[in-house]
């Protein structure tokens, strides 16, 4: 059978993290791997947006799109230019957005919902289509009878072990236009699932159903041997969340000689508790950490149920400093926020001297509790604007003082054109268009840019 799997394209609006990042779609080459037994197609929209094309020269059979929440509308949009070019196509929807509010998918154009990981589910849905079989019964999916969404048993999560390495191969097309904010071609590597943290506002924890997994040492040793990139990203939502296991991979690493640039995620508390892991880190190639201190008053901070203090980000901050490692540093802007708080995290992020910081809006993110607690405030459902650089919830501000406010932010910080060239020179940023960067950089510190995907 011929199955085509889909990358949607990204929102519409002109800022955002989309804007930031376009990693390769390493869930759809997790789940191609799991078919070896049929022809297997990634269409990439982001980059080739010709969807009816592939489908006339490809001829699917089933057709798979994922994505997060700014992606739902156009994951519809392509179920439903599928079913209109063959009504017969069976389509697969799955994803975070699609597991925690399967009903915002709830159409004829979708045939059914993978929930959850879909190593397991999706082969056997597969299987089943193929064979003519009732895929009715597959556990861990969700599809419509009777003009209603109907759930089957639910699937055990399950050993990531078992993860088959991803089909890298079905995008070599496209690597050259692949980038990770500043780092061109950079190849993601997942080595665990889950969070142990119950922060508020993150939808981590509640898609892994309260677990935390990890791959072996041994097991992402055989995927980085495996990688011919000189720049990896580690996309687990805390890298350090077992330290011993941290340091094992560091070793095999070391030993196996392999080079490249590292980033990571990590809590800043991991961090303070083993300083010397950053250290044996920087060593062998690790170059930055992204790292959530969130907010820079410790009141507002509780509010999130964190679990981390600012002494303790400020503290890791210094450690990685202490080892070369940049700092990523990811805050949170609170739509009741006036000039001067503004004002405040830009002092703040310049005394903390954070390479990249990153500057996003508090947005109740469909399925998460603070969702569920603000639903009645939302002030759009338009799912394209729930993409962190914009506020879906009442702002004090005027909209378009508090915008500039956010444009200030990147322009009065260390991400400006001139220091990001600096970086650039000092080789702690790899990009093959300068152009790019430029671009991305004139929409950040530009209110109008914001502005103008409301008015889209």
């Amino acid at each position: 059978m011929k199955v085509l799997l889909v990358q949607p394209q990204d929102p519409a609006s002109l800022v955002g993290f989309t804007r930031l990042a376009r990693p390769e779609p390493l869930a759809l080459e997790i789940l191609a791997a799991t078919i070896p037994d049929h022809q297997v197609k990634i269409l990439d929209l982001r980059i080739d947006p010709d969807l009816k094309r592939t489908l006339e020269v490809f001829g699917p059979d089933l057709v798979g799109v994922t994505g997060y929440t700014t992606n739902v509308p156009h994951m519809l949009s392509v179920c439903r230019e599928v079913k209109a070019w063959n009504p017969s196509i069976f389509t697969v929807a799955g994803g975070y957005h699609a597991t925690l509010c399967p009903q915002d998918l709830d159409c004829a154009d979708v045939d059914a919902i993978v929930v959850g990981e879909g190593e397991a589910t999706f082969p056997e849905l597969v299987s089943a289509v193929s064979n003519g079989l009732d895929y009715r019964h597959v556990a861990g999916i969700i599809h419509r009878q009777g003009g209603a969404q109907v759930c089957t048993e639910p699937r055990p999560q399950i050993r990531l072990d078992e993860s088959l390495l991803p089909a890298r191969h079905l995008v070599d097309q496209y690597r050259k236009d692949y980038y990770f904010r500043f780092w061109s071609s950079p190849y993601p590597v997942e080595t665990a699932r889950g969070c142990p943290y119950r922060c508020n506002f993150c939808s981590v924890w509640a898609f892994h159903r309260r677990t935390c997994r990890v791959k072996s040492p041994q097991r992402v040793l055989t995927e980085l041997e495996g990688i011919t990139g000189d720049v990896v990203a580690f996309v687990d939502d805390n890298f350090f969340q077992n330290l011993p296991r941290a340091e094992k991979i560091c070793e095999l690493i070391k030993a196996a000689g392999i080079k490249a640039k590292f980033w990571i995620q990590a809590r800043s508390d991991s961090i303070v508790r083993h300083p010397d892991l950053i250290e044996k880190w920087s060593k062998i190639g690790l170059s930055t950490i992204l790292v959530g201190f969130e907010k820079f008053r410790q009141e507002e901070l509780g509010e999130l149920n964190k679990k981390c203090s600012v002494r303790v980000n400020e503290e890791a901050a210094h450690i990685m400093q202490a080892n070369g490692v940049d700092i990523w540093g990811a805050f949170i802007v609170d739509p009741k926020w006036r000039r001067p708080d503004f004002d405040a995290l830009i002092e703040y992020v310049r005394k903390l001297k954070i390479n990249f910081p990153q500057f996003t809006v508090l947005t109740p993110l469909p399925g998460t509790q603070f969702f569920a607690q603000k639903l009645s405030e939302l002030t759009t459902r338009n799912y394209e604007l729930f993409d962190f650089l914009h506020s879906v919830l009442p702002t004090r501000l005027p909209a378009r003082e508090f915008y500039e406010n956010m444009a200030r932010l990147y322009a009065s910080t260390t991400m400006s054109l001139s220091q990001l060239k600096e970086q650039i020179r000092a080789g702690r940023i790899q990009v093959s268009s300068l152009g790019r960067v430029r671009d991305v950089l004139a929409d950040l510190t530009n209110p109008e840019a914001y502005l103008r995907a409301f008015q889209a």
